[in-house]
């Protein structure tokens, strides 16, 4: 897993989310896709423009990362 993947991860897990089983990484990638943009910068949304559209940029590697790591506990 590259630090990126690592670094996205921890957020999540910091955030609540089990990132070592399915169920929490499937429960983060739900949030991941339902919550607002601002809440993918600190965790809880901020309502600040500059969080939002920085939020949405980082949604979709938080996503590729709660995927990947979804694929590799599949194969164990």
């Amino acid at each position: 897993m590259n630090t990126q993947n690592s670094i996205n991860l921890t957020f999540l897990n910091l955030k609540g989310f089990d990132t070592s089983s399915l169920t929490g990484l499937n429960a983060a990638l739900h949030w991941l896709k339902t919550t607002e943009a601002d809440c993918l910068m600190h965790g809880e949304g901020t309502g600040d423009p500059f969080d939002i559209m920085v939020g949405e940029m980082r949604r979709p590697m938080l996503i590729a990362s709660v995927e990947e790591a979804i694929t590799t506990l599949e194969k164990e």
